[in-house]
């Protein structure tokens, strides 16, 4: 049976999670569900296509909801390889930015480090442009 597969980049600053994706396999749950408010446990149970992979995302400004997003079944052995590619460890920046993640997993190119939200210093303004401990900025919101 399929395992699936689970990263979390942490911030170079201070060790906090910056950024976690997981692929979860057809017949599983995400590795971390239990601890999961109900409601949204719930939701994944009531939305989620159980014989299909599921590609779960959460970074500095946002990720892709409560369910997930389906991987096509024709592609999940494609996708998987992309993001087992992307994510493995040492994580460095040149290979982030192959999983096509808007905000490049929280990932400054220049220093070649993931930060948390609260080290990105992300701004308030419409724009949800941050910058990285080291001054690069670049915008993690892919609303902008």
């Amino acid at each position: 049976m399929a395992m699936g597969m689970a990263a979390a980049l942490q911030c170079a600053v201070c060790g906090s999670p910056a950024t976690r994706v997981e692929i979860v396999a057809p017949g599983r749950v995400p590795a971390e569900m239990e601890q999961w408010k109900a409601e949204r446990r719930q939701a994944f149970g009531e939305h989620r296509d159980p014989g299909s992979w599921c590609l779960l995302s959460e970074g500095v400004a946002a990720g892709n909801g409560r369910v997930g997003d389906g991987i096509e079944e024709t592609g999940e052995l494609i996708e998987a390889a992309f993001h087992e590619a992307a994510f493995h460890e040492p994580y460095t920046y040149a290979q982030v930015p192959t999983a096509g993640f808007y905000d490049d997993a929280a990932s400054c190119e220049q220093c070649d480090a993931a930060y948390c939200y609260r080290h990105w210093r992300v701004s308030a303004s419409e724009t949800g442009f941050g910058y990285c401990p080291q001054g690069h900025g670049k915008s993690p919101d892919p609303h902008w």
